[in-house]
């Protein structure tokens, strides 16, 4: 098990998808970003506005916001509440990071699941924007992007946490009581 999450963490892929989502991230930031200060300029300035231009930066912080929690995930930096771990024994805390671990890409699979279902309801029904008439499900597969992420790297730290858990256990044959 530790020599698949090994490899999976070296792989060309998992560096891609750190790739892809760094670029992401720029990209929508700098684009939401210049987008309200055009809005800015044009509505104060020019005392103009640009017709649609709330819907399409709802589209990109959509994208912005799922991809950056995807992003923390594999960073580990997502907020959590960590102070009774520190509490714990070192095995114990390596048992509730499993089960947390655990939870979280089950969860992780399961609103990816529900994604899926949303896209594949909107590509249906195909309903768009009010305004530029733009297809919802564009918004909308950022959020199965972004939990298919976030279920992928959930899974892969699972499994890494469950290696680190089972090796903490196995040294502890020796005579000491598991879960002191």
């Amino acid at each position: 098990m530790e020599n698949f999450v090994r490899n999976v963490k070296s792989s060309l892929l998992w560096r891609w998808l750190i790739n892809l989502q760094k670029a992401i991230l720029v990209l929508t930031s700098v684009f939401v970003v210049l987008i309200m200060c055009t809005a800015v300029l044009l509505r104060y300035v020019f005392k103009s506005d640009l017709f649609g231009i709330e819907e399409i930066v709802v589209i990109a912080a959509f994208w912005l916001y799922l991809v950056g929690s995807s992003y923390g995930v594999y960073e580990k930096s997502h907020v959590k509440a960590d102070i009774i771990p520190q509490l714990l024994p070192l095995k114990a805390q390596a048992f509730l990071s499993v089960l947390v671990r655990l939870t979280m890409s089950i969860l992780c699979v399961v609103f990816s699941w529900w994604a899926v279902d949303m896209i594949s309801y909107s590509i249906e029904w195909m309903p768009r924007t009010t305004g530029l008439r733009i297809p919802i499900f564009i918004s909308q597969t950022s959020i199965l992007v972004g939990y298919v992420l976030m279920s992928f790297y959930s899974i892969i730290y699972f499994l890494e946490d469950l290696g680190n858990f089972t090796s903490l256990y196995r040294k502890d044959q020796g005579g000491e009581q598991p879960w002191r």
